[in-house]
């Protein structure tokens, strides 16, 4: 099986040869593609490059645009930093004490150089990758893209306040997420990841008054454009768990923080299949080949028919190979 028959297959609950490994590296790309991480966050023929290598050395079974969460916030106005091997980050808040929201742009994904970058990469991908791995977008989820533009802690403070300009910021990001997701699913892309992890933070009172409406409601749109949805919120989600499952993405990525066997069955008859959940640092960075397998071995038993494997989130660049070819070794199922 190919890398994308192989998902879709396991999506669907039918029999399949692995079960995808479905580990998010960035770190990882950029050194495999031999650059700086601030080159491979603005270079996406270099983003594209490592990916491929990515895929074919450590059997990762798909290829994506994932970089960093400053795409959507550069193009709406911030002014971005890019360290030369650390993420980019906006120097300073664009949303300010005052909430003037006539700062932000309303952006053109084909328009702005951030965004048109992470386009590309998911056009040379599909290009590069043909019909043989699922090609994944990324766009920021609401909570955490105002996160982006107002800074965490003080979002944190208006939500507690319930400021009256937070309907309004919701209503910009969703147009603007819609489109950037628009222009990745055009470009190629079969899944769009959404990153959304400011809301392990605030918990499910406020996830459900604030995000879960327009999680659903993005999740509904990237279905309606063809694509799957892959919704990352990295943390501890466990109260979250109940919520999520009105949002119906098609994968949602659990950390290692969660009961895996709690998640998978709270998922097994619904559309969504489970993605996890071991310690990327714990057990890959840190631990022993036979402390690999281990985990592995867990998150097998533990899952069902639909889940995939994976770290709760990035793997760290200094994670062994030997590690992670361990990891992939075990996915391969018995015939």
């Amino acid at each position: 099986m190919t890398p994308r028959e192989r998902l879709y297959a396991r999506l669907a609950g039918k029999p399949v040869d692995k079960i995808p490994n479905m580990n998010i590296f960035m770190f990882i790309v950029a050194r495999e593609a031999g650059v700086s991480y601030s080159e491979y966050v603005q270079n996406y023929r270099k983003l594209v490059e490592g990916n491929l290598i990515c895929a074919e050395k450590y059997g990762v079974d798909s290829v994506g645009a994932i970089s960093d969460p400053m795409r959507e916030t550069a193009a709406f106005g911030a002014r971005v930093v890019f360290p030369e091997d650390a993420c980019p980050y906006a120097e300073v808040p664009l949303i300010t004490d005052d909430f003037d929201l006539s700062v932000l742009n309303r952006f053109d994904p084909l328009d702005s150089p951030r965004t048109l970058d992470r386009v590309k990469a998911c056009e040379l991908l599909r290009q590069k990758a043909g019909n043989d791995y699922p090609v994944i977008g990324w766009i920021e989820g609401c909570l955490a893209e105002a996160a982006d533009l107002r800074g965490i802690n003080e979002l944190l403070v208006d939500l507690a306040e319930n400021e009256e300009y937070l309907a309004e910021l919701f209503e910009i990001i969703f147009a603007q997420q819609k489109c950037f997701a628009r222009a990745q699913i055009d470009a190629g892309a079969d899944f769009i990841g959404v990153g959304n992890a400011v809301a392990s933070l605030v918990g499910p009172a406020l996830y459900e008054k604030y995000a879960l409406a327009w999680d659903r409601a993005i999740v509904d749109y990237i279905h309606e454009q063809g694509a799957g949805v892959k919704l990352h919120i990295c943390g501890n989600i466990t109260r979250l768990l109940e919520l999520l499952l009105q949002v119906e993405p098609d994968i949602l990525d659990v950390d290692w923080m969660v009961d895996f066997r709690r998640a998978a069955q709270m998922f097994k008859d619904s559309r969504t299949a489970v993605s996890g959940n071991f310690n990327p640092a714990g057990a890959i960075l840190l631990g022993s080949v036979e402390q690999v397998q281990a985990e592995i071995r867990r998150c097998i038993s533990e899952g069902t028919e639909t889940t995939l494997i994976a770290g709760g989130c990035e793997i760290p660049a200094a994670a062994p190979d030997e590690n992670l070819r361990a990891m992939d070794r075990l996915l391969y199922i018995k015939q």
